[in-house]
């Protein structure tokens, strides 16, 4: 019997997108922007007090409060269903609205990076800006980059007809786009999120199938799918120009409050243990029973495991981990389920993959899956949860600190999936299915790490050839695609000729360039934490909720310092490795028992 899956409950946001409080609160928002800046413009100078910062800055938070909720709620309405047309007319009238707010409040960071950096450090050791100090803090930062008011209102204007048009366009044609995929002596159309799907059936045949038919489908697109990349790989180079960034990446760490130094350290200690990748499909190869691996194999299941996990399992199993963790974690947890903060079902229109959404600290976090009751599926939603849960916590936190940089940003939702792997691995009697949880768990964990670093020199080669050469073709981009996926496989595996084709459906290098060495980041952050809390117990518990509460309001060294971590030492992410390895050593043991 099919379940009924949940879809989420957006009415703490708006009632529905007729809701006439979406054109009140964008009118209202922009009349408030404007009178903040014929208040506040030739205040925020070199003799703003203290106590008067404070009161322009609590102001300017709350208009921001206003502002991004119709942008917000716009946008999750068209993830969950970009084929209604409705959706995405809202959606554009949402982010014009959004763009004009900002125009009228550029001059306030502009002000403030004004500011000489003596002024700017004072302020921001003044207790009554304790709050807001790694928010000023950051500001100095910026100064070099910051374009003049009239400059910045342009680019705004811009990013409506290029950036944020064409993420839109790649998202609502790929949401659309329907794949043919062979399946025995039948034929059907999929969307993407099903096609890859199928990449985890333990029928070689329905995976080569799958392969074929996302290969074909992109192949397809590939004029449009290309053209769109060039296009914003062309707007980054022109901001990277504009805002005098040294690399293309720059203005990501700065927005991450990471250096350059941190990320080369961490990638570094990724590139230098690729042969831990070739290592673990050798070993898959060896439990397969093939001859030769291909690409279209690595997420082939290393046992007969068809368990089907219902939602109403997963929740009770997701609770139930958390709360042995932490009974604040299960209970936040409780409340996604029990209030319809989660949009659970697959259907055409809606974006694959999954996100937790935490726009505003007045509302509630929400959570977009495709759940279809794989074991990934049920790590995935954990992992989503993680996030919500640290958005969650976040909300005693003001607008400006509620949200994390992206080096902490995914803190919690690994440290989550670690909690439902041991969770799984406790309750597994059976060798065989035990030996499939190690595999996939270590396979996610190459596809977070590895994978990730992977496609971070891709952007990197991909953005400085584009440059160098101007518009390039798709089997340039796939020349540049294969030798980074290439160096990180090494020989241990096959890459087929289609899979040349592979990055042009990755999201993120669309809508946040850079983003992804994030991910492994992150990982190797969490299976670092994770050991002291496996150390530590209780102690570490109470440590971690206040670093998930944290949000922005200080810097990511900072706040992880009570846990002796140093960001800058390849020995750090070196641990974080150690335990990968240590993953793999438990499988080949268990491997060499069947």
């Amino acid at each position: 019997m099919k379940e009924n899956l949940p879809s989420w409950d957006l009415r703490a946001f708006y009632k529905n997108i007729n809701d006439p409080k979406i054109k009140l609160d964008m009118k209202a928002s922009l009349i408030l922007a404007q009178n903040f800046a014929k208040k506040y413009r030739k205040i925020v100078n070199d003799r703003v007090l203290a106590k008067q910062l404070l009161k322009i800055l609590r102001e300017y938070e709350s208009i921001i409060l206003k502002a991004i909720k119709p942008q917000l709620f716009a946008q999750l309405v068209f993830e969950a269903d970009s084929a209604n047309h409705a959706h995405g007319a809202l959606l554009h009238q949402t982010q014009q609205s959004a763009t004009e707010v900002g125009k009228e409040l550029v001059f306030f960071e502009l002000a403030l990076s004004s500011l000489s950096e003596k002024k700017l450090n004072n302020l921001a050791q003044n207790s009554l800006l304790k709050n807001y100090k790694n928010y000023l803090t950051n500001q100095v930062k910026w100064k070099k980059h910051r374009l003049s008011e009239a400059e910045e209102k342009i680019l705004a204007d811009k990013d409506l007809t290029s950036r944020e048009a064409f993420s839109r366009l790649f998202v609502q044609f790929l949401s659309r786009k329907q794949f043919e995929i062979k399946l025995g002596r039948k034929k059907k159309m999929l969307n993407e999120e099903q096609v890859l799907t199928f990449l985890h059936n333990a029928d070689r045949n329905y995976r080569k199938s799958a392969s074929v038919a996302l290969t074909q489908g992109l192949k397809q697109e590939s004029f449009l799918l290309t053209y769109i990349f060039n296009t914003l790989s062309k707007d980054k180079a022109l901001e990277t120009r504009l805002r005098k960034f040294k690399t293309f990446e720059e203005g990501r760490h700065l927005g991450n409050q990471i250096d350059q130094k941190t990320v080369d350290v961490m990638s570094s200690a990724v590139s230098g243990s690729y042969g831990l990748v070739s290592d673990f499909y050798r070993l898959k190869k060896k439990i397969l029973g093939l001859p030769k691996l291909y690409d279209y194999d690595r997420y082939a299941p290393t046992a007969d495991f068809n368990q089907v996990y219902t939602y109403v399992y997963t929740k009770d199993l997701i609770i139930k981990t958390f709360g042995r963790f932490s009974k604040e974690f299960a209970k936040i947890a409780q409340e996604f389920f029990l209030k319809n903060w989660i949009d659970a079902p697959t259907r055409h229109g809606k974006r694959g993959g999954a996100f937790c959404s935490y726009g505003t600290p007045d509302t509630h976090p929400v959570v977009l899956t495709n759940f279809q009751g794989k074991l990934r599926d049920v790590q995935t939603l954990a992992h989503e949860l993680g996030h919500g849960i640290n958005a969650y916590l976040m909300r005693k936190q003001t607008p400006i600190n509620f949200d994390n940089p992206l080096t902490l940003a995914e803190t919690a939702s690994v440290f989550a999936e670690m909690l439902i792997f041991e969770e799984l691995n406790r309750s597994i009697k059976d060798e065989k299915v035990r030996l499939a949880l190690y595999m996939d768990k270590i396979e996610n964990i190459i596809a977070t790490v590895y994978r990730q670093i992977a496609m971070y020199k891709f952007e990197q080669d991909f953005h400085a050839l584009r440059l160098e050469k101007g518009e390039l073709r798709p089997e340039e981009i796939n020349e540049l695609w294969r030798k980074r996926q290439k160096e990180m496989f090494g020989k241990s595996l096959e890459l087929t000729e289609g899979y040349d084709w592979w990055w042009s459906y990755v999201p993120h290098f669309i809508e946040n360039p850079f983003y992804v060495y994030a991910y492994a980041f992150g990982e190797l952050l969490v299976l670092s934490l994770y050991a002291r809390y496996k150390k530590d117990g209780p102690k570490f518990v109470e440590k971690y909720i206040e670093l998930l509460s944290a949000g922005s309001s200080a810097a990511p060294e900072e706040l992880l310092n009570p846990f002796g971590i140093n960001l800058k030492d390849k020995k750090f992410w070196q641990e974080g490795i150690g335990y990968i390895q240590d993953l793999l050593k438990e499988a080949k043991k268990i491997a060499q028992k069947n």
